[in-house]
C-alpha cells in the first residue's frame, strides 16, 4: 500500500472519518483527503486529539509559529502545481486565515502540522461551535523533499 494512503487512512480512522472519505489532490508526491464523521469531539479537546494522532503516526510536532510551516507549505505547493494547473501560489497565514473564515461562520477550527521520517503531515478538523455534528476532518501528506 502506498505510504501516503496509509498514513491519511490512519488519520480519517482516528477520526471515524473514513466512511465517504476522498481524495482532493492526489500524485505522487501528496495527498489531500477530506472527509467528516458524525463523531463529535468536545471543542476543550481539539488539541490533544489532534496531539494524540501526531504520536500514533509517529510524527513531530511543529509550532504553527515557526518558520518551517512556510517551508513545509511552499513544499505542499509545489507538490500541488505538479497534477494542478489553476492554484495560486502558497500563502503563509493561509491557515490562520482559513481558521479566521470558518469561526466567522460559527465554526471551531484546530490544526496541527507533523513532521514524519520521509513526510509531512497537516491536519485540520472543524466543527459547529455547538457541537453539532458532522466533524470535518482534512488530511495533507506531503512528500519531504531531501
Amino acid at each position: 500500500m502506498n505510504k501516503t494512503y496509509e498514513i491519511a487512512g490512519q488519520v480519517m480512522g482516528f477520526f471515524e472519518s473514513f466512511k465517504g472519505s476522498r481524495p482532493a489532490i492526489n500524485n505522487e508526491s501528496i495527498l489531500i483527503v477530506r472527509g467528516r464523521s458524525r463523531k463529535v469531539i468536545p471543542l476543550d479537546q481539539f488539541d490533544s486529539k489532534l496531539s494524540e494522532i501526531g504520536e500514533i503516526l509517529g510524527g513531530k510536532e511543529i509550532d504553527e509559529n515557526s518558520d518551517k510551516i512556510s517551508e513545509i507549505l511552499k513544499i505542499g505547493d509545489k507538490h500541488i502545481k505538479i497534477t494542478e494547473s489553476n492554484v495560486n501560489d502558497v500563502d503563509d497565514h493561509g491557515f490562520i486565515r482559513m481558521k479566521e473564515e470558518l469561526e466567522s461562520m460559527g465554526l471551531v477550527v484546530g490544526y496541527k502540522v507533523f513532521e514524519l521520517p520521509s513526510f509531512d503531515v497537516v491536519i485540520a478538523i472543524w466543527e459547529d461551535k455547538n457541537e453539532i455534528p458532522p466533524l470535518y476532518v482534512e488530511v495533507t501528506v506531503s512528500e519531504r523533499e531531501k
